[in-house]
């Protein structure tokens, strides 16, 4: 059989040999093997045994040796049609790299490679396709996604972003752009899997039936438009069993894909140890070499179209057990060599440009330093700005905004109102009422203590706290304009329209009175704030401070 296997079939064979003689061997590159048998499921065993059996007449005759999968794979694409500049791998002359052309184009020229291995391709996405560029929103994201659909999935998982717009744009995106969307965890109102979604869908390859299961984060109902909230989401960990039940006999392996950040890919692998591949995204987690949860690798490309991921997967049709993985992450960036373009796509891909641009490439103001992002518990000078500029809009004693609200980074320089649009994506507007302090104090409290907070940016506000060794916050401290806070009091409390409605769980805003609503997007917000004090310092103090 060795004979007939392609140089690059022939080395990952190799790859699982050598395993078994070292505690732990590394690749060179940008790569991870992973090589154990994996049951491709218990729930399947009876499923086996019959695919092992004669096919019918006319199917595909079922292969003996082992099969080689090649499995391609993005997440968080957002809309993004254009290159960007790669400033995280060079800071002072950055590469372009990725948009939408450039991404469809090694989607092909692998498939190409990896067809004339003789490997059997999967093509997968793991959701949120057009939210955060103003290409990806024109009417409300279906170009976009119809563009992207062109770069040829088998597979794509709901994201939590695809919601944004609400339910029904969702479905209207998704019948004019005939998109394989999968969500299998996902329940109406009734507690039954919605119907406008598969909550599956079966290739065949060589013979071999392979099951893509999506999976969506069941943060949803609280982080996107209000529609969401009549949806119930069930964890992946606990989904998974009943769909292994509800597939068993129809499928050979399943392939979860799914908008669900690592931790949740994790305990997904923790609880069914018998999954040999995750797809996962949201998290916009750049994994280089995948990630093992003990035998199940973790894979995901970090966001807006930048890498292409690749999975090389051999399957034993006999056992119905992975043999041995291998991943690799695939940065798309611009060299001098021109690549394969889809002149539909490209086509496509002008005319969204061309719609965007005229409006975009308006110098609106200067920053003097960059605004950047921050996570956890910590103030970035982007959500300092911010946060400033809906305090002095609305003349509230206390500004908050959500760290998720702030999408990208701005180098100082001029800022064009595509820099604006990408900081803050969202048709946010600026909502302020009344808290009593006992009720901002529990704001505070409950999206900082504990190990995973939510993390907020704040203006008029500092809140002090301590940490622990396992890295769980105590709150010590909130002052509210240079004194302690006082929970007899009432303040004015300005924010973005989302967390205002409840999202992220923010019940006490939702039933806030004396609301005032201002006729302004963040973004616009941003503009208004360079056109009443030109060139912009984003404020660097520390508003959020840990003590010993």
């Amino acid at each position: 059989m060795i004979a007939q296997l392609s140089r690059r079939a022939f080395s990952f064979v190799c790859i699982a040999v050598l395993a078994a003689c070292a505690t732990e061997r590394k690749p060179a590159g940008a790569q991870r093997a992973v090589d154990a048998p994996h049951a491709a499921g218990e729930q399947l065993a009876a499923g086996a045994q019959l695919a092992a059996g004669a096919p019918p007449a006319g199917a595909t005759p079922r292969p003996t040796d082992p099969v080689h999968f090649v499995i391609l794979h993005t997440n968080d694409v957002h809309g993004q049609v254009l290159e960007r500049k790669a400033t995280w791998l060079d800071k002072e002359n950055p590469p372009p790299i990725g948009g939408l052309e450039r991404l469809a184009a090694e989607v092909s020229a692998q498939r190409r490679q990896a067809e004339s291995e003789g490997a059997q391709v999967i093509v997968v996405d793991g959701g949120d396709w057009y939210q955060g560029t103003p290409e990806g929103v024109i009417d409300q994201g279906r170009p976009f996604v119809e563009a992207l659909m062109r770069v040829g999935y088998d597979a794509v998982s709901l994201g939590n972003h695809d919601f944004d717009h609400g339910v029904a744009n969702l479905q209207r995106i998704l019948a004019s752009s005939h998109a394989p969307a999968l969500a299998s965890n996902v329940r109406d109102a009734r507690g039954e899997r919605i119907d406008w979604v598969k909550p599956w869908r079966v290739v065949e390859r060589a013979g071999l039936k392979v099951a893509i299961v999506g999976f969506l984060t069941p943060s949803t109902p609280f982080i996107t438009h209000k529609d969401a909230s009549a949806l119930s989401l069930e964890r992946a960990a606990a989904e998974y069993g009943t769909v292994a039940r509800e597939l068993e006999g129809s499928a050979d392996w399943i392939l979860p894909i799914g908008h669900i950040a690592v931790e949740e890919a994790v305990e997904l692998a923790e609880r069914h140890p018998e999954i040999p591949l995750i797809v996962s995204g949201h998290s916009h987690t750049y994994l280089k070499e995948g990630q093992l949860a003990g035998k199940t690798l973790i894979v995901q490309t970090g966001a807006k179209a930048s890498a292409l991921g690749r999975v090389d997967l051999w399957f034993d049709p006999t056992s119905n057990q992975v043999l041995s993985l291998h991943a690799e992450l695939i940065d798309l960036l611009h060299d001098n060599e021109p690549f394969d373009r889809d002149p539909e796509l490209a086509r496509r891909c002008a005319e969204l440009v061309e719609q965007a641009q005229a409006d975009m490439a308006t110098v609106v103001g200067e920053l003097t330093a960059p605004a950047t992002r921050s996570k956890g518990f910590s103030s970035s000078t982007a959500g300092n700005w911010t946060t400033d500029l809906m305090r002095k809009l609305t003349g509230a004693d206390v500004a908050i905004h959500n760290k998720g609200g702030i999408r990208t980074d701005i180098q100082a320089g001029p800022v064009t109102r595509r820099d604006l649009f990408e900081i803050a994506p969202f048709d946010n507007t600026v909502v302020s009422f009344e808290l009593t302090g006992a009720e901002l104090d529990a704001v505070v409290r409950g999206s900082t203590e504990g190990p995973k907070h939510s993390g907020l940016e704040y203006s008029g506000l500092v809140v002090r706290a301590r940490s622990d060794a396992e890295g769980s916050l105590t709150v010590v401290a909130i002052e509210i304009g240079g004194k302690p806070l006082d929970p007899a009091a009432r303040y004015r409390v300005a924010t973005n329209s989302f967390l205002a409605a409840g999202g992220d769980a923010m019940d006490v805003f939702k039933a806030a009175g004396a609301r005032r609503e201002e006729p302004l997007l963040v973004r616009e917000l941003m503009e208004w704030g360079f056109v009443n004090s030109g060139p912009v310092a984003p404020p660097n103090d520390a508003r959020c401070v840990l003590v010993p």
